[in-house]
């Protein structure tokens, strides 16, 4: 379970909202709108923070060191750029940024923060509903009530044993990522030290 911080309580941050909180991450979520403030501190679980993520003030108060994930992602491309440089000079592991041009996300990257370029993702996400629908309704928890997560081979326990000795009880290990790559899982494989494992589960399902 990671700690993440949403910056925005847009369409997209109110998705990824929905989408982190059935994987039991611990969430905090800054948005200006005090009306969409008292919407989401009465359905969600999320702490919920009324304020503007540009005020160091406001950021101060959360532990940005020990955020896992920062996402900036309001309709605003100087107040992601803002919060997003302030919450990765705290010491924030990942701040990632929504921008509306490559210019602005060829900046941020040199800064050490991840991007996406809103006009770009959408129409990949669009083209991928058409082409593969199937495949898009899978990777959509909500709908699929499916999800990949990745877990450390290490503390599963299952590290020397073969795909085929694992006991699985509604989930799957599709990969194993190790030295930088990634093999499909193959029945005979043993799974190596250090690794970690693509594993597809039911929706909030604890594995081990």
């Amino acid at each position: 379970m990671g700690k993440v911080l949403i910056i925005g309580a847009g369409k997209v941050g109110r998705t990824l909202l929905d989408i982190l909180e059935q994987r039991k991450h611990k969430i905090w979520v800054v948005e200006e709108q005090r009306e969409v403030c008292n919407e989401l501190a009465s359905e969600k679980s999320a702490s919920v923070v009324h304020g503007d993520a540009t005020d160091p003030t406001v950021l101060d108060e959360m532990d940005l060191q020990g955020m896992d994930y920062v996402f900036a992602v309001s309709t605003s491309d100087e107040a992601n750029f803002l919060a997003g440089a302030y919450c990765k000079q705290a010491g924030s592991k990942r701040v990632i940024c929504r921008v509306n041009s490559i210019k602005h996300s060829q900046i941020l990257e040199k800064m050490g923060i991840e991007s996406v370029v809103s006009e770009l993702t959408l129409a990949s996400e669009l083209a991928n509903r058409v082409s593969s629908p199937v495949i898009y309704k899978l990777l959509n928890p909500i709908e699929s009530k499916m999800e990949f997560v990745e877990k450390d081979a290490d503390e599963s326990g299952f590290v020397g044993k073969s795909i085929n000795e694992i006991e699985k009880n509604n989930f799957l290990i599709i990969a194993i990522y190790n030295n930088g790559k990634y093999s499909l899982a193959k029945d005979i494989e043993r799974i190596p030290k250090d690794s970690k494992l693509v594993i597809l589960r039911e929706t909030g399902l604890k594995l081990f």
